[in-house]
């Protein structure tokens, strides 16, 4: 019980401390995406005649992509950056990756609110099938907390693991189709796409909103198995670093 409180209360000042002193609080995080989706529609709508509803499929995509983004540019230094907290209490480092996660994923749930709400004039269908994207945030969630885990561990050590994330991640959006379609991609560059695991937590939140349909269950199945496995490969390599935090930073 200890444990919870002290995670729900690193989860609650970083929301707190993203806020402060902000005139518009939580909306700055989906004025980025409206921003992203307002240069797509000037760019790209025109061209893609062959997607129906584009601001749908478009912004269903941006929504989760920023999600991920937040999560892993937000934790990569955040062992480093709570090196005096970690020294002064007995605090368990893994706590500071996992109270990113939540307060992110606090921040997905008050934009997809909105999203729902201002969608209904670009055609989104209202079901229970919506309550699915419940799972498929968690799911995601918990793939973006075994990335953190590992760019954030390695951080200590290597400084620069954050200039390489800032390197690998536009290359990352721009390989999962967000503001493209998918048969956009050559038949003999798809199997690039499809090695990119974020492509398919998109494909599992767009086939909710997008599609108004429940997924494949076998998109389900690989979505769980990489979160298990992802966040299973980070907490190894987390526990295997974190007793040499405290001499590293």
């Amino acid at each position: 019980m200890q444990n919870v409180t002290r995670i729900y209360a690193l989860s609650k000042r970083n929301v707190i401390l993203r806020y402060k002193s902000s005139l518009i609080g939580f909306f700055w995080g989906f004025f980025k995406p409206l921003l992203y989706l307002f240069i797509f529609i000037v760019i790209f709508s025109s061209q893609f005649n062959s997607i129906n509803n584009y601001i749908l499929y478009a912004t269903s995509g941006l929504i989760f992509w920023f999600f991920f983004a937040n999560v892993t540019n937000q934790s990569i230094a955040n062992i480093v950056g709570s090196a005096g907290i970690i020294k002064s209490l007995s605090i368990p480092s893994i706590f500071f990756p996992l109270s990113d996660m939540i307060s992110e994923l606090f921040n997905l749930v008050l934009t997809l609110f909105v999203f729902v709400i201002l969608m209904h004039w670009f055609g989104i269908i209202y079901s229970f099938k919506l309550l699915l994207i419940i799972p498929v945030a968690l799911l995601f969630g918990l793939f973006s907390l075994g990335i953190t885990l590992i760019l954030s561990s390695l951080n200590v050590f290597f400084r620069d693991i954050g200039i390489v994330w800032d390197t690998v991640q536009p290359a990352l959006f721009y390989l999962t189709p967000i503001a493209y379609p998918e048969s956009l991609i050559p038949p003999h560059y798809k199997f690039i796409i499809k090695c990119n695991p974020i492509y398919y937590y998109i494909s599992l939140a767009r086939g909710i909103f997008y599609d108004a349909a429940i997924p494949p269950a076998h998109l389900w199945l690989l979505c769980g198995v990489m979160a298990i496995f992802m966040y299973a490969i980070g907490l190894v390599i987390f526990n295997k670093l974190k007793n040499q935090f405290i001499s590293a930073i």
